[in-house]
Parts: C-alpha cells; structure tokens; sequence
C-alpha cells in the first residue's frame, strides 16, 4: 500500500475531522471510503454511458436494416456531397 500527502483547506479538514469521529473511525478511513465511493460512481456513469452509446448504435443499425439497398447508397451518396477525391483518397493503381 502506498502513502499520499493531501493538502486541505482548514474548513474542508475540519468538517472530514469531525465527520471521521462521527463515523468513528480514522481520517485516513474516510479518505478512502471518500476516494473509493468516488471512483466506483465515476465507473458506473462510464458503463452507462457505454451501453447508452451501444443501444443508439443498435437502434441505428436496426433503423439502417429496415431501409432499402436503393435507399441506403442513395443517403450514402448524399452524405459524400460532390467534392472530388483528395490526394490519397483513390486506390493505388495495380501493379502489371
């Protein structure tokens, strides 16, 4: 295990202060408890967010599978505008 040096502004050590002896247990107890609740909140509203990402790509692709091939290239074509290729957009010519 580790060791850390946290640096408080008197009011915020005061309140853990009093919190910690409240709970009746050490500073460092709950600093961790502290670190700890934090991180596992942060980890939770990163899955969320994963799976909220997953299900709108799902219903994208449900949405995509629905519309016609016609349809499709059309809207893909549309999406492409009429800008020419750029340098290195094109396939490399084949070697002969």
């Amino acid at each position: 295990m580790g060791g850390l040096t946290v640096r408080l502004p008197d009011s915020l050590r005061g309140k853990a202060s009093d919190l910690a002896e409240e709970e009746g247990i050490s500073m460092n107890q709950l600093v961790m408890l502290a670190v700890s609740e934090k991180i596992t909140r942060l980890d939770a509203e990163a899955q969320f967010a994963h799976l909220d990402a997953l299900e709108r790509f799902g219903e994208a692709v449900a949405e995509e599978e629905c519309a016609q091939p016609d349809k499709l290239m059309e809207d893909l074509l549309n999406r492409a505008g009429d800008e020419e290729p750029r340098e290195g957009d094109r396939r490399p010519a084949k070697a002969t």
